[in-house]
């Protein structure tokens, strides 16, 4: 195995996109000396895009750390970002303190992995969620698991997927850190420079212990862990994995065995939560729920601003920790473009999806939450009305044709999903004209109905509009035009209420 050797700090490996849209692939160090010549990572599976942006801000935060120079404030993360690029000795002195941990096959201490020479191998199939593998059901890849094979470029970048996004896998096999994969939001700056720096986590009183990044770890994981440090947790090792080369410099075999395991609840710099009572969720991807319904919580909320009933039944949301330092160092009048990542599972081993979501978003209504919390409270409007046509087509059936297998259901979801597409295109608009409003407009609700007035009147539309094309789909005798008049007044009467 000596044989076989590649360096992830020079070899090209990691996909980009220049500023004049060339493409090509780079190593680490490359790739964070051109960042300000760069737009962005691009891969064609989002859990790989997500987990090399994840890489190099891990990468570029422990050399800061290194060095006696880890980001403590914003105005840090800003002077940064002035000085326009990364300073490449920094990183230079940074591998060279780092030794000999770059090579993804390094016979004792290959690149994120754990060496387990004469362990039983499998398929590195189950390494990509999109590929069948073991009893993983077929899902979009229709290939026997023994004849999938990587190049060594895409099992490196296969390899960034496992810290954010591994899931349980049965007895004895954790999720990563963060349990069932949440909805990573990443901000973007003008550049990847830029963006790197944005996403860099400043320290915070969760940090406990020294334990290093995953590439300076000596320790076989394997534990049940109580504490952790930031960069440890953004290369989190649930899992031990060593690739195993062939003789044509390609992958499909790998060791695979469990890793670590957390008792610990670890608050991710690029999640979202939920607060209720005492207990705290990560927003996760939904059914059949495309996460810009989710903005206010992944960009615009801050739990000390809003929250909604009282007691216990108190609900606040907490925006990802980088989304407030993207705006803290955005200009007012810019706009924030922001990727959204997630795959959604059954909380355990099946994996359903996986997206990629990318919105522009006011900087303005990320500075003042109180413009924000208003967006919010318009989708919330719009939940109100699919929940009143969702309960309005079902009353179109008799009782007895509404169990959870029965036809209406199957209608209710097609015309509460084509609601929520088409209205989609009337929600940045709404975004734009709460930004055009002074910090003071929340105290105005007539301002606020009147700005709000195409977005209200889009809701009512589609929602009557989609209860139509139900309607018509349903018998025509006596008894279901009777439920047809019954559902269709109870439905304008709830959409006047949801709409004042």
């Amino acid at each position: 195995m000596s044989h076989h050797s590649f360096n992830v700090l020079t070899d090209p490996w990691i996909p980009v996109i220049g500023l004049d849209g060339s493409r090509k692939e780079l190593g680490i160090l490359s790739c964070l000396e051109q960042a300000p010549k760069l737009r962005e990572i691009r891969d064609p599976a989002p859990i790989v895009e997500f987990g090399l942006y994840r890489l190099l801000v891990a990468f570029v935060l422990d050399a800061l750390i290194l060095a006696g120079r880890r980001p403590e404030h914003i105005s840090h993360l800003k002077n940064l970002i002035e000085k326009g690029c990364f300073e490449m000795n920094l990183f230079k002195d940074y591998a060279n303190k780092c030794g000999d941990v770059f090579d993804l096959f390094h016979p004792e201490r290959p690149f994120l992995q754990t060496r387990m020479y004469g362990k039983n191998s499998k398929s590195i199939a189950g390494l990509f969620p999109a590929v069948s593998s073991g009893t993983n059901v077929v899902l979009w890849y229709h290939e026997h698991e023994d004849d999938v094979w990587f190049s060594v470029e895409q099992a490196a970048r296969l390899l960034t997927t496992i810290a954010p996004f591994m899931t349980a896998g049965g007895a004895g096999l954790s999720p990563s850190i963060n349990g069932a994969p949440p909805l990573y939001v990443l901000p973007m700056g003008l550049n990847l420079f830029q963006t790197i720096v944005i996403n860099i986590p400043l320290r915070t009183k969760q940090d406990r212990g020294d334990e290093p990044v995953a590439w300076r770890q000596t320790r076989v994981p394997g534990d049940e862990r109580t504490h952790t440090t930031t960069v440890e947790a953004l290369t989190w090792r649930p899992r031990c994995i060593q690739l195993v080369p062939d003789d044509d410099n390609r992958v499909r075999e790998m060791y695979f065995t469990k890793g670590d395991s957390t008792r610990l609840s670890w608050i991710d710099a690029n999640v979202a939560y939920k607060y209720e009572k005492d207990k705290v969720t990560p927003i996760r991807l939904r059914e059949n729920r495309p996460p810009w319904r989710d903005i206010g919580p992944l960009t615009l909320l801050r739990e000390d601003v809003y929250g909604r009933g009282t007691g216990d039944n108190k609900v606040a949301y907490q925006r990802p920790d980088v989304v407030q330092q993207a705006f803290e160092i955005s200009r007012e009048d810019s706009d924030l473009t922001i990727q959204v990542y997630g795959m959604r599972t059954d909380q355990n081993m099946k994996i359903f999806e996986w997206i990629k979501s990318t919105w522009s978003v006011p900087a303005k209504l990320g500075q003042s939450t109180r413009l924000g919390s208003l967006v919010h409270h318009e989708l919330q409007r719009a939940e109100s009305a699919a929940r009143a046509l969702r309960s309005s087509i079902l009353e179109l059936a008799p009782n007895f044709e509404r169990d959870s297998k029965s036809p209406v259901r199957n209608l209710a979801d097609r015309c509460e999903r084509a609601y929520w597409q088409r209205l989609e295109s009337n929600f940045y608009p709404l975004m734009h004209g709460f930004a055009s409003l002074d910090a003071n407009a929340p105290d105005n609700p007539d301002l606020i109905a009147v700005t709000a007035n195409g977005w209200r009147n889009a809701i009512k539309t589609l929602a009557i509009e989609q209860f139509e094309a139900a309607a018509a789909d349903m018998d025509a005798d006596s008894d279901a035009l009777e439920r047809q008049v019954r559902a269709r007044t109870r439905l304008e009467r709830k959409l006047e209420e949801v709409i004042v």
